[in-house]
């Protein structure tokens, strides 16, 4: 202990001229003292720390150890490591207190290493796990840290050189000098030393082969030789061991250069209650041991004689006093080493564990700091007095507690953990930590069923902290029972799934799949054998990839090219997984054997609401014969996933779904793939037979989901069996044109119709079209029915509400009602009523039928008409206009006079994402419903392209019975249209003739015209065509023979070319004759396709039925008989519905792809056209007449012709026109890249890339930044379209410049999200190109992207490590750019502000920093910016443009008292200057 001394000389002599009047405090610098007096002794309290005054002279009574309280801040301590891990030391210090070490406080050569390998370079890192091993001996600075929010003190400890020998000078370093220093280089012949010294240079040399040491690590070192100079010295050293770290005593005189951890010889001079005390250096040095710090921990103080010298290590020298506190236990060992060498020594003796019970602990004595025991008669145990005091609460007897500690008697006690400083356990003798059964993580083992306490919620991990017995456990989110409300204190029944001895902390969950009977966790890689089924969890969720975690934190791969099927998973699913290869510790999983087949349709449980849709859970009987312990058959569960997206055919009732089926509800659902099912297909698989590949045909119309959309390319899962890869369709062949710049937005899980027009059997592969007119045939009815189908979902969300008794469902559409204002919506400005009577319901206005009205007052109450139930969020949606709820009744039937009627106006008041509501103008009807789409393949809702919130339309009924309509533009178009969608099942289809029209034949075959124009504009066409034409259709008319309907196109073909031009009254005539003759053909013809087509099948959609099959009996079914045939005979029309069809739409609707390309002829077929045509010409005398009249219009073609090819404008639509134009512009990359966008539209992608490594070769090497954009357009194609995006990465990057490429690939991995790729992407830039100022702003806005917004300022700091001091601030100025572009302007500010203040001049930069604050609308502080600015000392130039832009500023957005200010402000720095100047 210190005494107080009043100089405190180096040594701690006593003085014994002190005087009492100088003592304040009977405990000085953290030691204790008492005055010493003759007078009978005190019986000792054990249980507090006592001093006693005594007598005039203080002198150190107690060896007392190091505590909290004696530790000083930055305190020199010896430690030792008791644990390693990559990232951090744990190490034990006197007294039985712990410090941690981290990786910045090993040294500053470590510190280097660790961030060149956060970079990405390891050569030569090392973690601390290899640097030091548990037993190590090492040294450092202690420093107190104030754990948040708990308010414990903590204790850090840096090793680093510099912070511990900081306040030592290389003068002082002599030749013997033993301190710890770290490697900073390892060179040929020795390692260069940061030891720390103030102007001290050490050197180890050792030559290459003997090398052991790493950069950064830590080492014992004696000087060998040192060299003074008056600014810096120089030493030779050499690597000794901690057990040989001894310093001679006449060596050092100055306590500071005897550093923690030497051994010294200690000398005894007097026995002390609680150690020894002593000196050391010759008795230069008082010194001081405490009693746990003997050389054999059993050793007591008598065997210690007086005056003999003994060897001690330093443990801490006390800062002020320079009392010196030692060791005797010099072979300090780590807890396990100590077990091994007692097992060695004694067999039948078992080393103790953390957690384990002693039965019988002896008592020895009462200690310093505990009562001190016997341990299975070999070990020294302690039991602290603090331990002893927390078991008694208020006032209490200190001798009465202390009496049952008497020596020799016993306790039964547990182990809670092993000193090795002072190489004895420190137990307790609680009752409850002794009867606990779960103590310490050894005795819990993962697999465990546990009950389990909530203590604490944990907002991290958005879970809860646990307590298991003694044990801490987390129960991550992921890991939480759903439908289960967690309150502090509840107790859970939980299983083990993991034991992290490294946290010291356990992994639980009580989710039911981990709870129930007989499930297998896998706990360790020793059990996973390929073929074994467990369950496990979810916890990450990639594209490619789902990382699946199971017991033990052992992890597997579940690739998703391995599935049979497109399955869906979301993190935190808990279900089984069958080890599918193994590769010492890497998993690769797959999913078990399908439980359900697709179209199966299976009673369900709700478990569980999630964003991502519903949890079910399936009951079934096991596929063994197994029965329970009541004999009743086994049971087994299945749990899946209904997405949101297939709850419903429509988006706005999705959420209305998922309130009407809450957590423990019942329904049906049809099994979409392996755990993913189906709300809105049970209908659909109820009543048709579910096809397989086996029985799909060419023609049929399957249903399909969206996987995956792209602005080029949809993937589609099409619902046929035994079929898992998905089907490509390009987007463009989705549109009809029928609205012009439809956007075509397509989600995953959406649904779509597709028509199979190919089937290859070898590759198993199916061609699809999902193109509206191939898989719809036209007719509204079917329209009508999707719209009632609508309805009815409505309706009966609308019932189950009412069983669940909510206050909305009491109202009807078209009913009227009492509202009261309560006022407007701030975001959506619409007006918020709340029903009278029931002020729960919420009643919405919408700002669109609000228009210009003025408010009513709040609170007023007003008559309102409800428009339509939005169940989704619980609102009615209504008008309060007298016309509208004058002229709005109540739903009912259709009346006989509305049905089919057309021409009817109304106006349009709501257009909801499926529908839209309108009113009749005239008369009081209930509301019309118009679909927003015809079909659900009908993209470009064409239905409802015309009509507008608010306006007026003409519409057209199409229902019988229900107020169903459609535009009647709409309506016209598709009136009597019925074609049967898919019945063209010739898979082979014979070529048509080829007729070129004229212009006028065009458009009389568009528009409907009389038979007389037609015939006229026939005579008036070319004759030489027209033969033309005649011999190609005798030509290939022969092969037609086989095909049973022919379309008008080619009987107006056949017509014309029965024209034989001999004279023009002939022609004229004969003309007339066939035009005559044409309608009785066309009927003829329609009978034929009648009588004698085949059976055709319509869309699937027709063959649903609302009513279910029974389940007999079974517990679940599937290939139930539909309802009806899933084909069916085409229907059949008669000669009036033909005559009702439109020309124009007929033929625009049934033109065939083939023959709309041969149609589309181009301009070399034209010349071979001309050719043919004269030598038809030949074989005909014509007259000079007749030959000057066909140069003419030969002439004229020819012109036309060149004129099209020349016009720059002109709309490319051949291969041909594309060639000519890279032709003519071989070196332009636009018109290259406009080719390949044309090849990509009709889904050539391989010309399409040929054509890309074409225009490489083409284009001149001079061209660079044309070879560029065609390099990033083949790049852009790879990623899309292929797998070789690498290789061609690597060929472009060979070609061109690296750093152009790599920013073209960031831009173009953006474009297409591939976020992953991009990180790696990123991480190889930076790492080439730091020096490079353009990476780094390119490198900000690819972190903005990506979500990691949080680390753009460390890779700004990293910038600036990297770049030349001159590229600084325009580095710093792009990342301020960029921080405000992301809305961050805080510290866009905070960047700015801190380079014009470095640099004021820069006037570049003040206006930057002026124009960012006012984009961001901050005028204030703008102005305050300007404000400063114009304070500067600069130039008059730069002056004038600070002030301009001030003044700009208060003109835009200032008064005219803040204009005036400015320009007076102006006007006086000008004459102030001016004054200057003179």
């Amino acid at each position: 202990m210190v005494p107080n001394e009043k100089s405190f000389p180096r040594g701690g002599t006593l003085h014994t001229e002190a005087k009492a009047a100088d003592i304040s405090s009977n405990i000085v610098f953290g030691a204790s003292q008492k005055k010493v007096k003759k007078a009978p002794k005190v019986k000792d309290n054990f249980l507090s720390e006592e001093t006693e005054e005594q007598n005039g002279q203080l002198e150190a009574f107690s060896a007392e150890t190091l505590n909290m309280d004696t530790l000083q801040e930055d305190m020199l301590v010896m430690g030792v490591v008791k644990e390693t891990t990559a990232t951090a030391l744990q190490i034990s210090l006197p007294g039985r207190m712990f410090a941690r070490t981290l990786v910045a406080d090993i040294s500053e050569a470590y510190t280097r290493v660790a961030k060149a390998a956060m970079g990405g370079d390891t050569s030569e890192y090392h973690d601390l796990s290899e640097l030091f091993q548990a037993g190590r001996i090492v040294y450092g600075k202690a420093i107190k840290t104030e754990k948040l929010g708990t308010g414990r003190i903590s204790l850090l400890l840096s090793l680093k050189p510099a912070d511990v020998h900081g306040n030592l000078h290389h003068k002082s370093i002599k030749k013997g000098f033993i301190f710890s220093g770290a490697v900073a280089e390892i060179q040929e012949h020795g390692y260069v030393i940061e030891s720390g010294v103030q102007g001290l240079q050490a050197f180890v040399p050792c030559e290459e082969p003997a090398q052991k040491l790493h950069v950064g690590q830590l080492a014992f070192l004696k000087v060998k030789s040192v060299h003074h100079d008056t600014h810096q010295s120089t030493c030779s050293c050499v690597q000794v061991e901690q057990d040989q770290l001894r310093i001679k005593s006449q060596n050092e005189t100055n306590l500071d250069y005897i550093l923690p951890g030497s051994i010294v010889k200690f000398k005894v001079a007097k026995h002390l209650k609680d150690g020894l005390k002593g000196s050391i250096m010759n008795e230069s040095f008082s010194a001081y041991i405490n009693e746990h710090h003997l050389t054999n921990a059993l050793d007591t103080l008598d065997a210690y004689e007086l005056n003999e010298d003994y060897n001690a290590r330093v443990l801490y020298v006390m800062p002020l006093t320079k009392l010196v506190y030692l060791t005797l236990n010099l072979d300090i060992k780590s807890g396990v080493a100590a077990e091994k060498d007692q097992d060695e020594e004694e067999q039948e003796e078992e080393p103790l564990k953390v957690g384990s019970v002693v039965e019988k602990a002896k008592v020895l004595r009462l200690g310093s700091g505990g009562v001190v025991l016997l341990l299975n008669k070999k070990l020294k145990g302690i039991i602290s007095y603090g331990s002893i005091r927390a078991n008694f609460k208020g006032n209490y007897d200190k001798d009465e507690v202390l009496s049952k500690y008497g020596r020799k008697t016993k306790h039964k006690v547990r182990i809670l953990g092993y000193d090795i400083i002072e190489s004895l356990y420190y137990c307790s003798d609680d009752p409850n930590v002794v009867s606990e059964k779960l103590y310490c993580l050894e005795d819990i083992n993962a697999g465990d069923l546990v009950t389990a306490k909530i203590f604490k919620k944990d907002d991290k991990i958005k879970g809860w902290s646990v307590r298991i017995g003694k044990v801490n456990g987390i129960l991550e989110q992921f890991y939480l029972a759903p439908n289960v409300r967690y309150d502090v204190g509840q107790s859970l029944k939980c299983r083990v799934l993991e034991v992290n001895a490294e946290r010291k902390i356990c992994y639980v969950s009580n989710r039911s799949e981990y709870l129930g009977k007989g499930i297998k966790l896998l706990t360790d890689y020793a059990s996973a054998h390929v073929g074994n089924v467990y369950v496990g969890t979810v916890v990450r969720c990639e594209d490619n990839y789902v990382l699946v975690k199971f017991g033990n934190g052992i992890k597997g791969v579940l690739h998703r090219q391995n599935l049979k099927e497109n399955n869906s998973f979301f993190e935190g699913q808990t279900t089984k997984f069958r080890i599918l290869t193994r590769n010492k510790d890497q998993i690769t999983l797959t999913l078990p054997e399908d439980k359900f087949q697709l179209g199966e349709i299976c009673p369900v449980e709700i478990t569980n609401a999630l964003d991502a849709g519903l949890e079910v859970k399936i009951t079934y009987a096991a596929d063994d014969d197994e029965e329970d312990e009541d004999g009743n058959p086994k049971l087994e569960e299945f749990m899946g996933l209904i997405p949101l997206r297939l709850l419903s055919d429509h988006l706005e009732l999705l959420h209305a779904q998922m309130r009407v089926h809450p957590a423990g509800s019942y329904t049906e659902a049809a099994c979409i793939m392996q755990n993913i099912f189906s709300l809105r297909d049970v209908p659909y698989f109820s009543g048709q037979v579910t096809k397989d590949w086996q029985s799909v045909q060419v023609g049929d119309i399957i249903r399909s989901y969206v996987k995956h959309a792209t602005e080029q390319v949809v993937d589609l899962m099409v619902c046929v069996r035994n079929y898992n890869k998905p089907v490509k369709v390009h987007v463009k062949m989705l549109r009809l044109n029928a609205v012009k710049n439809a956007p075509v937005e397509l989600v995953p899980e959406q649904l779509l119709l597709v028509k199979v027009l190919s089937k290859e059997v070898e590759t198993k592969t199916l061609t699809v079209s999902a193109k509206l007119t191939d898989v719809w045939s036209g007719d509204l009815s079917d329209t009508a029915k999707l719209v009632e189908g609508y309805l009815n979902e409505v309706a009966q969300i609308k019932t189950a509400l009412e069983e669940a008794s909510a206050p909305i469902a009491k109202y009807s559409v078209g009913e009227k009602i009492n509202v009261v204002f309560k006022g407007i919506d701030a975001t959506s400005h619409d007006w918020v009523y709340t029903v009278e009577g029931n002020a729960k319901v919420s009643a919405l206005l919408l700002s669109s039928l609000a228009g210009t009205a003025k408010a009513p007052e709040t609170g007023s109450k007003h008559e309102a008409v409800i428009l339509w139930i939005d169940y989704s969020s619980d609102v009615l949606l209504i008008s309060n206009k007298k016309l509208d709820i004058a002229h709005i009744s109540p739903s009912g039937e259709l009346s006989t006079n509305l049905i089919g009627k057309a021409g009817m106006k109304a106006k349009v008041l709501l257009k909801l994402e499926s529908v839209a509501v309108c009113s009749l103008k005239k008369g009081t009807n209930p509301l019309v419903i118009c679909p927003i789409r015809l079909h659900a393949n009908d993209l470009e809702n064409s239905g409802s392209a015309e009509l507008r919130q608010g306006d007026f339309c003409n519409i057209a009924f199409i229902h019988d019975k229900l107020h169903i309509a459609v535009p009647e533009t709409v309506w016209r178009l598709w009136r009597g249209v019925k074609r049967t969608a898919g019945t063209e099942a010739a898979p082979v289809k014979a070529k048509k003739a080829k007729v070129e029209e004229s212009p006028k034949q065009k458009k009389a075959t568009i528009e409907e015209t009389s038979a007389k124009k037609k015939d006229k504009a026939e005579v008036n066409a070319e004759p030489k065509t027209k033969v033309n034409a005649e011999t190609k259709t005798k030509v290939k008319a022969e092969t037609k023979t086989g095909v049973k309907a022919e379309t008008k196109t080619k009987v107006k073909a056949e017509t014309k070319t029965e024209v034989k031009p001999e004279t023009k009254s002939k022609v004229k005539a004969e003309t007339k004759t066939e035009a005559k003759a044409t309608p009785t053909k066309r009927k003829a013809e329609v009978v034929e396709t009648i009588t004698n087509g085949q059976k055709k099948t319509q869309p699937l959609t027709n063959g649903v039925v609302k009513e279910k099959p029974k389940q007999n009996g079974k517990l679940f079914f599937e290939d139930k008989t539909p309802a009806k045939d899933a084909k069916s005979e085409t229907p059949k029309t008669n000669g009036t519905e033909g005559k009702s069809r439109l020309p124009g739409v007929s033929s625009f609707w049934e033109e065939d792809v083939n023959q709309s390309k041969e149609a589309s002829s181009d301009d070399d077929e034209e010349l071979n056209e001309a050719e043919t045509q004269k030598n038809a010409a030949k074989k005909k005398r014509l007259s000079a007449k007749e030959k000057a009249k066909a140069e003419v219009k030969e002439e004229q073609r020819l012109r036309e012709i060149e004129e099209r090819n020349a016009d720059p404008k002109a709309r490319l639509e051949t291969i041909d026109q594309y060639e000519r134009l890279v032709i003519a512009q071989p070196n332009n990359s636009i018109s290259w890249l406009k080719y390949i966008a044309f090849l990509l539209s009709n889904t050539e992608i391989e010309k399409a890339r040929d054509l890309a490594r074409r225009a490489i070769s083409t284009i001149s090497f001079r061209e660079t930044q044309e070879l560029r954009n065609m390099w990033s357009a083949l790049l852009n194609m790879e990623l899309v379209y292929s797998n070789n995006f690498d290789d061609v990465l690597k060929e472009a990057l060979n070609c061109n410049d690296p750093l152009e490429i790599y920013i073209s690939v960031v831009d173009i991995l953006k474009r297409n999200k591939k976020k992953d790729r991009l990180s790696t992407v990123l991480t190889t830039i930076l790492n080439k190109f730091k020096t490079e100022l353009r990476v780094w702003p390119v490198a900000a806005e690819a972190y903005f992207w990506l979500g990691k917004s949080d680390q753009v300022h460390n890779l700004l700091q990293r910038a600036l490590r990297g770049l030349p001091n001159q590229e600084h601030i325009p580095c710093i100025v792009s990342f301020a750019k960029l921080y405000a572009k992301h809305d961050n302007n805080d510290m866009a500010q905070t960047l700015l502000d801190d380079v014009v203040t470095s640099y004021p001049k820069r006037i570049d930069i003040w206006s930057v920093y002026v124009d960012m604050l006012i984009k961001a609308g901050l005028i204030d502080s703008a102005r305050n910016v300007l404000e400063r600015a114009v304070l500067q000392k600069l130039k008059p130039n730069k002056m004038q443009v600070i002030y301009k832009k001030y003044l700009q500023l208060e003109e835009n957005h200032g008064t005219d008292a803040t204009v005036a200010k400015v320009k007076q402000q102006a006007e006086q720095w000008v004459k102030n200057y001016a004054k200057a100047v003179k």
